[in-house]
């Protein structure tokens, strides 16, 4: 199934994967391990954490979280161009 971000305001002492995962009570299964808890806006204490889409359903209503947002691969266009 394809997984959705969600962002978060946290504490930097919260943003881990193991607190975020019991405060939105996720399991191991529900979220991203690999991507973990990333910080993408350090002035407001926003984080971006990926999540399997039933429990972004679930948890996106919790306090502080927005989302889900899509997650598309990224990928290159074509072949890099010569100089």
């Amino acid at each position: 199934m394809a997984k959705q971000m969600l962002t978060l305001k946290l504490p930097p002492k919260e943003a881990t994967l193991s607190k975020v995962s019991k405060r939105l009570n996720l399991s191991s299964e529900e979220i991203d391990l690999e991507f973990g808890v990333v910080n993408i806006d350090p002035k407001h204490n926003l984080y971006a954490i990926l999540v399997e889409e039933e429990a972004a359903r679930r948890v996106s209503r919790a306090p502080k979280v927005k989302g889900p947002f899509s997650n598309p691969k990224i990928e290159p266009f074509g072949p890099p161009k010569k100089k």
